[in-house]
């Protein structure tokens, strides 16, 4: 019964409520296959970022316990030493690395529902690894192209509010309206065979033409994330707690608890994995929001069903 249902076509002019309808549905139908995949590229990430995650907690921990036993000197932060720089380098390096891992497989993913005829059924992995591979490269580019960007951006504005802070009622809501428009470049530039320039034009094209449509997606599919990702926190904030609670009881004793660093390690793992699944939300419905803009803007099926007139 599950394979007679329709396909979930990307390229059609939904209403916001479709949308989401439609990126909700994708997930149901696949969270099988998505689980599975997103567990064997994630998963080995969340290992090490936990590591890195676990690592800073503990700098804080036993931060916290010098200043309840008043130990503290003149420079608190010389507590941390290159650990602390370590493992936030860690951090923000694995986080980078798995949204890019996540991200490109996901895209991979649609891209392969729309072109087989059975759809995601009895995918391996050999099917994926060649748009998992391009998604990566692209992405990591599209990364790099973004950050001068915004870089790029914030001079601008900070030699404009050098000149007079008034400037800052101009450049902020512009530097937010040309931001939103940015979160259709992924898919743009992953599902088309385009240059890296020719997506950013297309990206402002649709992008100011479903504005609204694109904020929305962003905003609830965040709220769900977030929401999600505060559920998967709950454990990790409770063992935070008790530890910080015995850490601030007993002199710093807990802190070196074998067992509660590695009941807060694993509940690490558990909150970034969850964070990294909950950010499915966002991905899936912004690759519908690109297939609505799409259609819209530029009549795609039409233009489709045009080229392919002679064989119908």
């Amino acid at each position: 019964m599950e394979s007679q249902k329709p396909k979930i076509a990307m390229y059609v002019k939904r209403p916001f409520g479709e949308k989401l309808n439609a990126s909700f549905d994708f997930i149901k139908e696949n969270w099988k296959q998505l689980l599975k995949y997103a567990t064997y590229l994630i998963l080995p990430v969340c290992l090490l970022q936990a590591a890195n995650f676990s690592g800073l907690m503990g700098g804080m921990t036993d931060l916290t316990a010098m200043q309840a036993a008043g130990g503290m000197g003149d420079d608190p932060l010389s507590v941390f030493g290159p650990s602390f720089a370590f493992n936030y380098a860690g951090l923000v390096f694995f986080s980078f690395l798995g949204a890019l891992l996540l991200t490109s497989l996901i895209y991979a993913m649609i891209r392969l529902y729309i072109e087989r005829e059975e759809r995601l059924n009895g995918i391996l992995f050999n099917d994926i690894k060649p748009l998992l591979l391009r998604n990566i490269k692209r992405l990591f580019i599209i990364g790099v192209f973004c950050s001068f960007l915004l870089l790029l951006a914030v001079i601008i504005i900070v030699l404009l509010a050098v000149l007079t802070p008034f400037t800052l009622l101009l450049t902020l809501p512009l530097l937010f309206a040309f931001a939103i428009p940015l979160a259709l470049m992924a898919p743009i530039y992953l599902f088309e065979e385009i240059s890296l320039m020719e997506a950013f034009r297309k990206t402002f094209r649709l992008g100011f033409a479903t504005w609204g449509g694109v904020f929305l997606i962003l905003i609830v599919m965040g709220l769900i994330a977030s929401v999600l990702q505060g559920i998967v926190s709950i454990p990790w904030y409770i063992i935070y707690i008790v530890k910080m609670v015995f850490t601030m009881s007993d002199g710093g004793e807990a802190g070196a608890s074998v067992g509660l660093n590695f009941a807060q390690y694993l509940f690490s793992v558990l909150m970034l994995y969850g964070s990294y699944l909950s950010a499915m939300f966002t991905v899936v419905g912004l690759v519908y929001q690109y297939g609505h803009a799409s259609e819209v803007v530029d009549s795609i099926t039409v233009e489709s069903d045009i080229d392919n007139f002679d064989k119908l």
